[in-house]
């Protein structure tokens, strides 16, 4: 019974989506999608009329968010690794598991608000037209139009 418990357990933190390798470096969902920096790229680039300064400016805050993010996605798969690893050992207890499963999602929020902080500083850098024109251009991309 504590197997399949353990077991349950396991099947729904690994369910939950996590944070992939290439996220960090991505402007996500409606401004931008995940297509890397788009500010480096050319043709989003012109699309949005970026001014040097405004590539500068993301730039810069992405720069300064890179490594703490690089650390926290870090963090996450540690968290993920201790507790696959403790749920593998049948002789752990219920309270210990789920004390861990605590620590995962901490651990997982940390990087979501870190992610989230930063494209909240990269978003007041674009004008309300130019995060409009990278939306629409991400749902070209994805398909949706």
């Amino acid at each position: 019974m504590k197997h399949l418990v353990s077991s349950l357990i396991l099947a729904g933190v690994l369910m939950v989506p996590g944070p992939s390798a290439e996220a960090r470096s991505h402007w996500p969902g409606p401004l931008g999608g995940h297509h890397g920096k788009f500010w480096k790229r050319g043709d989003v680039r012109r699309k949005l009329e970026l001014t040097e300064d405004q590539v500068r400016s993301l730039e810069q805050i992405f720069a300064r968010n890179e490594q703490m993010l690089a650390d926290l996605e870090a963090d996450v798969k540690k968290k993920k690794a201790d507790f696959e690893a403790l749920l593998a050992d049948d002789r752990d207890d219920d309270k210990r598991i789920m004390a861990e499963v605590d620590l995962l999602e901490q651990a997982r929020a940390n990087l979501g608000k870190a992610r989230v902080t930063m494209l909240l500083a990269m978003r007041k850098i674009l004008t309300s037209e130019q995060r409009e024109k990278l939306r629409r251009e991400h749902e070209r991309r994805e398909g949706g139009d």
